[in-house]
Formats: C-alpha cells, structure tokens, sequence
C-alpha cells in the first residue's frame, strides 16, 4: 500500500475543504461534573463510536457518576490510537482499530460500544466501469490503512478472488482519501459512514457497489480503550465510566429514536441529518444491557475483537495475532453489568 502524495490530490476545489470540515477537523467538548473526576476523551465522529458519549454528555449520566468527560474529536482511529499511547488521551473510542493497537500492547479495552456491520462501503467513480471488488484489479483504491474500511476491502478483494498486490491502494486519512477521490484521482475508495455523505454531496454520480454487509467476517467491534498506565491506576473510574455507559444505554433502548434525535441537534447538526444518522445506526449492532452481558459471558465479544484482529495479522498491520483476553479483560464490564441488573 502507498501513500497518498501531493500530486495525487492535486486539483481538488476549495468548496470539498468545507464540505468534508465537520469531520476533519478535532473539536472539544467538556461536560460533566465540574468537581468530579476529569476524564480525557478521544473519539471518532460517526454514530457507531459517539453515540452513548454524546447521549451521556446531553442527559448527564456521566455528571451523575462524577465524571467530567473532556471529549476531543480525532478524524481516524489511527491518530486517535497515537494520542492515546501518547498519554494526551485517558480513553479512546474507536472503531476497528480497536482490534489494532491494543494487540500491538498499545492501550486495554474494557468495553464494546457497538458492532460495525455494514459501516464500511465501495464507491467507484463514473466511468471507472468497477461494478464489483472484482473488477479492481489493476485500478487505484483509496482508503485508510488498519482501519473499518481497510478490512472491508480485504475481505472484498479475498472473497472475489483478486490479489490485493494486483490493486493499486493507496493510504491516505479518509477526509484527505475523499478529497482524492472526488477531484478524480483514484477510481474507487473504501470508506466509513458518514464519510459515504461527503462523497455523496460532492460525487452524487459515484456508484456505492458494495458495502461490509456482504461480508459477515468484516464486522468490527468500536471499543472503549485506556491508556496503559492510566488503566494500570484508575480501576475504580473505568468501572465508573461502565456504570454509567450502561445507565445511557438503558436510555438509548428504552427511547432509541428520541435519543438519536437528541444526540444528532446537539452533536450532529449541519454533518448529518436525523435521516442519515437513522439510516447509518441501521448498519450496526446494538443492544440491552442483558444482551450484552450475555455476549460477553459467551465470548461472542472477544471473537469479533479477534476476526478484526486477524485480518490486520493477514495485511501486515500486526505482527502476530494476540488473544484478544491478552488486551481486553471482559471480567469489569460483567461485574458491572450484573451489579446494574441487579
């Protein structure tokens, strides 16, 4: 895989700058207890990793348990892992690069937001004649490396039995990837929601042809991760920070549609509409709290952390596969949970 390089996305109109900002550029956002414990929040801005943060920011269930979350918004998983191995970051909320870094010993996982089901999607450009990931072999795909979308495209490519080494793919950040693929420079591009609406507003003559969906290997699970070291010393606010996840995600189930509809007025307004945010929550996999539970005791959580995991193993992106109970101790969230059903 390349990088993207200057000359290939050379050309692009300055309006696609302002088009893609909502979800380029990093934001902050503090909301909590003032006098409580102070918690530095990463997360990506599309529904699947921010919805229950967002909720919890509007309603105050996090101000209820003390915490004062000071949120910042990243553009992708990868920057946003960087920060918090870096120590500017306490917790991460990511997507499937939640099955990355961690293996790699960068960062603990102690909760499970959401399941990525159909999040990922293949656009392919007009006049590209790309109907299928078989025909791309021999084309340029853009996309980000170790990310949702990057293995959305190598479970595509396997299944259509293209050698991703006859593909030209190209890495680049996804808003810069969707700059390149709009202003022509790539003929197709692997992508995340809501980046998918960018292309749309920009390309509406681009062609979704495939999305994760169509490969149930490719669901990827958006986790909460910690820092080591502030994992290593804060037990007793992780195990706060799930008491009052699951208190939020008694609210989104109880009233999924009025929730969304909060968190799209006070997070989402002018990126996405209360409709496109419906229609993306539609590509994910939620649940009530007993059903998380029971996911966890069974294991069926860890086995989506170690699909995602195995695919980064395949693309060189982790050097060798890890058991996900090495980085992710299910053990906080089923005490808590069983305490909150109690």
């Amino acid at each position: 895989m390349r990088a993207l390089t200057t000359g290939l996305a050379a050309g692009l109109a300055l309006t696609l700058l302002s088009a893609c900002g909502a979800l380029d550029e990093g934001g902050d956002a503090a909301s909590g207890a003032e006098d409580g414990t102070t918690v530095r929040v990463g997360y990506l801005h599309t529904i699947a990793v921010d919805d229950k943060l967002w909720l919890g920011q509007i309603d105050g269930q996090w101000a209820d348990h003390g915490l004062n979350m000071e949120a910042t918004e990243f553009a992708t998983g990868i920057e946003l892992s960087q920060a918090l191995a870096g120590g500017s970051l306490d917790v991460a909320i990511m997507g499937g690069v939640t099955s990355n870094f961690p293996a790699q010993g960068e960062g603990q996982i102690f909760m499970v937001n959401s399941i990525e089901n159909a999040t990922a999607r293949l656009f392919a450009a007009p006049g590209s004649k790309i109907q299928s990931a078989a025909d791309l072999e021999g084309k340029t795909v853009v996309t980000t490396e170790g990310t949702t979308a990057d293995i959305f495209l190598h479970r595509a490519l396997t299944k259509a039995g293209v050698d991703r080494a006859d593909v030209d793919v190209v890495n680049a950040k996804m808003p810069d990837a969707v700059q390149a693929f709009v202003g022509g420079s790539a003929d197709a591009i692997a992508l995340w929601v809501p980046f998918d609406l960018r292309v749309k507003e920009a390309l509406p003559e681009a062609t979704e042809i495939d999305d994760a969906g169509s490969y149930p290997d490719a669901a990827v699970a958006d986790g909460w991760i910690a820092n080591n070291d502030w994992y290593a010393d804060n037990e007793d606010t992780v195990r706060t920070i799930i008491d009052a996840w699951l208190d939020v995600n008694d609210a989104f189930r109880e009233d999924p549609e009025g929730s969304l509809e909060k968190v799209q007025a006070e997070a989402y307004d002018g990126a996405a509409t209360l409709e496109d945010l419906t229609y993306q929550v539609e590509s994910q996999t939620d649940r009530a709290n007993e059903e998380w539970l029971a996911a966890y005791e069974d294991g069926s959580v860890l086995d989506v952390v170690g699909t995602a995991e195995q695919a980064y193993v395949d693309l060189g992106g982790v050097p060798e596969y890890v058991e996900p109970s090495e980085f992710f101790d299910t053990s906080l969230f089923i005490e808590q949970a069983k305490a909150h059903l109690e």
